[in-house]
């Protein structure tokens, strides 16, 4: 039978002790979104990424998706995603066949959350500014996308998994040789 006893208790999240071991609890929901701009053929070329402060990064800086917490006037979390993209990328996606659902991923085993992943194609579309939040790491931040082939040299994991996510669940692509892709938890959203 699991036990939990808050250590530390905050507006975000708790320190938890649960059967002996020490984690942490998001007390929030928040998307994750990986904007990418693709090729004639519907592969990505680039992935879009935040340059931001960071001050649990070696050098204050961190290379990371676009993140945003749900807000109670948000009906769903795909409205959570499209808004957060338009917030910090400046990038405005409305149409839902842009959009992909990449699944839930966990960050650390010392952290019970799942995060919903988002991946959207904004080939085409007119970058505007950015609506910040109007905070001091909002305003600093710098949108960027960087090639497909530098992915790999990321230090925040989620931007390489879901990268892979996006090609073998969404784009199709077959990356193990089974011949088959099993995508359950994962769909593109359609216009109906």
């Amino acid at each position: 039978m699991e036990t939990n006893k808050i250590l530390y208790e905050t507006k975000g999240l708790n320190v938890v002790e649960r059967d002996g071991r020490i984690g942490i609890v998001p007390t929030f929901m928040n998307v994750v979104v990986m904007p990418f701009v693709s090729d004639d053929q519907g592969l990505p070329l680039a992935i879009g990424v935040l340059k931001e402060t960071n001050p649990f990064r070696e050098g204050g800086l961190t290379i990371s998706l676009i993140t945003g917490t749900s807000e109670d006037e948000d009906p769903d979390l795909l409205t959570t995603a499209k808004r957060e993209l338009l917030e910090e990328s400046g990038f405005k996606a409305d149409e839902n066949d842009r959009w992909y659902y990449l699944g839930s991923v966990t960050s650390s085993k010392f952290v019970d959350h799942e995060q919903p992943c988002f991946a959207v194609d904004v080939t085409g579309l007119q970058k505007g500014e950015a609506i910040t939040d109007g905070s001091p790491e909002e305003q600093e931040m710098e949108f960027k996308f960087i090639p497909a082939n530098d992915v790999v040299k990321a230090k925040d994991i989620f931007i390489p998994g879901l990268f892979l996510k996006l090609f073998k669940y969404v784009l199709g692509i077959d990356i193990q040789g089974s011949g088959e892709t099993s995508g359950d938890d994962t769909f593109k959203f359609s216009a109906e």
